[in-house]
């Protein structure tokens, strides 16, 4: 049996200092996630809005786990 999780983190920005910043705070996070058991499934994007001015691109991870 196994455990699944979805995660929404932010993956792109069009300012590269931005971009540099959010992709760094993710990576961090899914390494403490993978420390913790999680494993990674796969990786979707969400479709950017163009109705405001935020540039973030968000992706959602899904990881599993096996319970002990």
């Amino acid at each position: 049996m196994l455990i699944f999780k979805d995660i929404l983190l932010v993956t792109h920005n069009s300012s590269w200092w931005k971009q540099k910043k959010y992709r760094h705070e993710s990576a961090i996070f899914l390494a403490k996630q993978r420390n913790l058991g999680w494993r990674f499934i796969k990786k979707d994007l969400l479709e950017k809005s163009y109705l405001n001015k935020d540039t973030r691109t968000f992706s959602i991870y899904y990881l599993k786990k096996r319970p002990r």
